[in-house]
């Protein structure tokens, strides 16, 4: 697409598309609190530009003038972030019951990436906090993709991955825990116990705090050698 402003303009409507977006909103997106004298017809400008872009990719009333604002008027289906959050809450749903279903749907969502979330959309505040919680969501989906495969009994090839998900995010307690299960799961019981370790370390050492309750029980319960830790039956 053409200068970043357009960009920009794109992801705030994308973001909340199907609802308004009043032109104040997209002024404070795109200028902060460095708004151009003419900030009226600079946005319309802009907004031309888009229009012109749209039209190009054969979405030529995809964006509606409403009154003070404007509408990306497009399926669900069109917008990668909406299909994503869709396709990751269902196969969430589905570890527990359909861990193979929730592993299809979690690779399905997780394919749709392609880099970084927003590139190049400017650095306004709402699209900043939106690729904050877009790039959590993603580690989510990362998280329970792990969580669905170990149900499956791939403890051996998920603990290598969950090693290198950890070392990216090393605060993150869920994936320590689930790599502490797939560890203990892969008769590697030492190293298990050494990943809660140095978490605690850590969380102590940057934030002042212990690790919550779920990871110290799954470390007790690893200690304990628990029967409750052992791989359930495959389900599909």
């Amino acid at each position: 697409m053409g200068g970043t402003k357009v960009r920009a303009l794109l992801a705030l409507l994308a973001l909340d598309a199907g609802s308004v977006v009043s032109s104040q909103d997209l002024a404070d997106e795109l200028w902060d609190d460095r708004p151009p004298r003419t900030i009226r017809n600079t946005l319309q400008a802009h907004i031309a530009r888009l229009r012109r872009t749209l039209e190009e990719a054969g979405r030529p009333d995809a964006l509606q003038t409403v009154h003070e604002g404007y509408v990306l008027d497009l399926p669900p289906d069109a917008i990668d972030a909406q299909r994503f959050q869709h396709l990751a809450a269902r196969g969430a749903r589905r570890i527990a019951d359909r861990p193979q279903t929730a592993v299809e749907l979690l690779e399905q969502a997780l394919g749709l990436w392609r880099g970084p979330v927003l590139l190049d959309a400017g650095n306004g505040a709402r699209c900043r906090s939106a690729a904050l919680w877009l790039n959590d969501s993603r580690v989510a989906a990362h998280e329970n993709l792990m969580a669905a495969r170990l149900a499956l009994g791939d403890e051996r090839a998920v603990a290598a991955e969950l090693e290198s998900l950890a070392a990216r995010h090393p605060l993150r307690e869920g994936l320590h825990d689930l790599l502490m299960l797939a560890l203990y799961r892969a008769d590697r019981q030492a190293e298990a116990v050494e990943v809660f370790h140095r978490l605690r370390r850590r969380l102590r050492d940057d934030l002042g705090l212990q690790p919550g309750p779920q990871i110290q029980r799954r470390y007790r319960a690893i200690l304990d050698q628990d029967p409750a830790l052992t791989a359930p039956p495959h389900a599909v």
